[in-house]
């Protein structure tokens, strides 16, 4: 039977790599970190993304890690309450959105994996090679390099993707004119849900993370960061401040010294123009890298794990052509991905922009989004936002 090495250990990584081996195929689970901690990962687990993990029966490595549910949002335009709603978990199926802590998940999800005899996590090196036709993947530790063998590899490395770079897949550009502030704050004492302030060329987003803190994230023009980062942290948080309520500017201005490793997120939303080559597969941020609009890069990721163990899975068990069900994992999941993409660009065009039209646009649209009639129209949208656009089923 084909051997199998997934490179990069992420939710698609090793929700996949799980997959196989529960399935009796060998997989080897290879990642360059020793760890899972790392500036930025994705949080917000979804709906689709609570129901691709049942499906998977990894419903356990979430609740065996820290996570907060998210059940109230409010948009604020100028600092002024455009709408706010609350729900319930029942709402959302029982699976309401949630703050997770991704490093301690993917740990359960190895661990978990671990267990199975045709499973092996490889952690601390790096992709160096791959022989095509397929026969090995060359990685490099402090000891040197060696060759794992395999038959099959799959690119789950997300956005700076080894085996995208080293097999050239090339990729077509979407993304949207932003980058991201992301930063961390003590939690105000009364903090309920999501909450969005949209000023002039500005988007905060502030949630309750999985540790109890305030997360930050300050959507700007790209380009625009230097210049705010070289005049100090006291100056842009005070820039921050300017674009939300008096009570939450005051908070930020207080805790300023508490401001917990501020850093840069480059915003990029891409999609490889094939998933496939022979004996190869992208998956992921690898694949189709998104924007953090709406938070779905982990979900489309767990939901990418779950049709590839689809078409995987028969193939290598069988002997039957790779290439049929390596071009059938990407025809299942482009559309979703399409979609998605397009809606997630939309949003950044309208708030950020500094065009003479952008701020009565603004306008226009929170006096719209105030009636309930509205808000009803574009509850399709955030359906898909929830729970995705295609019905997912693991069949194998």
């Amino acid at each position: 039977m084909a051997k199998v090495v997934v490179v990069g250990a992420g939710p698609a990584g090793a929700s996949l790599a799980y997959l196989l081996a529960s399935r009796g195929i060998e997989t080897t689970l290879v990642e360059r970190r020793r760890d899972f901690s790392r500036e930025f990962r994705g949080e917000i687990l979804m709906p689709s993304g609570h129901d691709a993990l049942n499906q998977m029966g990894l419903s356990q490595a979430l609740t065996g890690a820290p996570h907060h549910a998210i059940l109230d949002f409010a948009l604020y335009l100028n600092a002024k309450l455009v709408f706010e709603f609350g729900l319930e978990a029942s709402d959302f199926h029982g699976s309401p959105p949630v703050a997770i802590s991704q490093p301690l998940f993917l740990e359960n999800v190895v661990k978990t994996a671990s267990a199975l005899p045709e499973f092996e996590f490889v952690r601390g090196v790096s992709v160096r090679a791959i022989d095509t036709p397929v026969r090995g993947v060359t990685v490099r530790d402090e000891t040197g390099e060696r060759v794992i063998p395999c038959d099959v590899v799959i690119g789950a490395d997300g956005r700076y993707s080894a085996v995208r770079k080293l097999l050239g897949f090339e990729a077509t550009s979407m993304s949207p004119p932003m980058d991201i502030v992301w930063c961390k704050l003590p939690l105000p004492a009364v903090w309920p849900g999501v909450k969005a302030f949209v000023g002039r060329g500005h988007l905060l987003v502030a949630y309750q993370t999985w540790d109890g803190a305030l997360q930050l994230g300050w959507v700007i023009l790209k380009g625009t960061f230097g210049e705010l980062r070289d005049k100090g942290v006291e100056e842009w948080v005070d820039v921050m401040a300017n674009h939300v309520t008096p009570e939450l500017g005051e908070h930020l201005r207080a805790h300023t010294s508490n401001l917990e490793k501020p850093f840069l997120l480059e915003s990029v939303s891409d999609c490889v123009t094939s998933w496939s080559q022979e004996g190869v597969l992208l998956v992921g941020d690898a694949a189709h890298t998104m924007s953090p609009v709406g938070g779905q890069g982990i979900n489309v990721a767990l939901r990418d794990a779950i049709v590839a163990a689809n078409h995987l899975v028969p193939a290598l068990k069988t002997g039957s052509d790779l290439n049929t069900a390596l071009n059938g994992i990407e025809a299942e999941r482009c559309e979703e991905i399409r979609v998605i993409q397009e809606f997630q660009a939309q949003p950044p065009k309208l708030i950020l922009t500094n065009s003479w039209w952008g701020e009565p646009l603004r306008g226009l649209a929170g006096m719209l989004l105030r009636r309930p009639a509205v808000r009803e129209r574009i509850v399709p949208n955030l359906e898909m936002v929830l729970y995705g656009i295609d019905d997912v089923e693991l069949r194998v």
